[in-house]
């Protein structure tokens, strides 16, 4: 049986490229390829069939998130991510997964259920002043970040905002 390009174990992913009229091949044992991303149990014949260069694993270790040093791997198994850096460090491997789940759209569309009140409004209403006031922090729009931190403190404390 044929060994793992990156240990002695037993390979169980093959991957056969042929470019330009070179062959490429590439055997992994269980290990190397659920780090790569591979699931070997059930394998998606769709997933596989699209896998570029970029998606073999290095010689190197296996990519891992700076926060939590979550893998690829752990995530296929636990189909949760460990913290908000992992939608940045795996963020090609979930574009098609997270597009696949929302009807083909990459961010969130639509609104809160009204069902939940004002107190999930109040709480978006925060994100997206936050997300205003990084950008105008980023822009050195001081004044303007001055604002929206008085706007979103008055929304903590439970208010209205008065001017939208």
């Amino acid at each position: 049986m044929t060994t793992c390009d990156y240990c002695d174990q037993d390979a169980v992913y093959h991957d056969v490229q042929i470019k330009n009229g070179v062959h490429k091949t590439q055997n992994l044992c269980k290990q190397h390829a659920n780090e790569a991303g591979f699931l070997i149990d059930s394998v998606n014949l769709s997933i596989v069939l699209n896998i570029g260069e970029s998606d073999l694993p290095s010689k190197s270790t296996a990519v891992a998130c700076s926060d939590c040093g979550m893998t690829i791997a752990q995530y296929k198994e636990k189909s949760l991510l460990g913290c908000p850096t992992c939608y940045e460090t795996f963020r090609n491997k979930l574009k098609h997964i997270i597009a696949e789940v929302q009807d083909n759209h990459l961010q969130h569309i639509g609104r809160a259920p009204s069902s939940e009140g004002v107190d999930v409004n109040r709480h978006l209403e925060v994100l997206r002043l936050l997300k205003k006031l990084d950008k105008a922090v980023n822009q050195e729009e001081y004044e303007q970040a001055a604002t929206l931190r008085d706007q979103i403190r008055e929304l903590h404390d439970g208010g209205d905002l008065h001017g939208n």
